[in-house]
């Protein structure tokens, strides 16, 4: 029997559902569902996409202390692992990272209904570099 998640994890309920993706400018489209994880711990997001040339992708969301910062440590079917830094406030949902290799961020505006994401992802070209406009992707919510 799953267990209602920690208090400093409740925030990311928003986020539990399925959601339909779109990349408008790349005319994608995928899937997304996030989930507790049995017992609550943890958020577990899954992500799919219709065209081979993209990854597929599961996270793993999880609080980084009281404060109501996270880490999404994510993988993709290329092989690639990413920790993520993210936070959720006032229907934004944030993650950043400045890797070893460029960095990135995803900022994402939750509609006050809860049922849409616009997120702008950019990236930069090398660790501690500015960051440029990536693409933009839209989540709608299905279930």
């Amino acid at each position: 029997m799953a267990r209602e998640p920690e208090p400093s994890l409740e925030q990311l309920n928003i986020l539990v559902g399925e959601w339909q993706t779109t990349i408008p400018s790349a005319e994608t489209r995928g899937r997304t569902t996030f989930e507790w994880l049995e017992g609550g711990g943890f958020l577990i997001q899954r992500s799919t996409v219709e065209r081979p040339e993209y990854p597929n992708a599961v996270s793993i969301i999880g609080a980084t202390g009281s404060d109501g910062a996270f880490q999404q440590h994510y993988f993709d079917s290329r092989g690639v692992t990413r920790i993520f830094d993210m936070m959720l406030r006032d229907n934004v949902w944030t993650l950043f990272r400045d890797g070893p290799d460029w960095p990135q961020r995803f900022v994402g505006h939750i509609s006050g209904d809860g049922n849409t994401i616009n997120a702008r992802l950019e990236r930069g070209n090398y660790p501690g570099g500015p960051l440029e406009h990536d693409f933009d992707m839209v989540y709608s919510r299905i279930a």
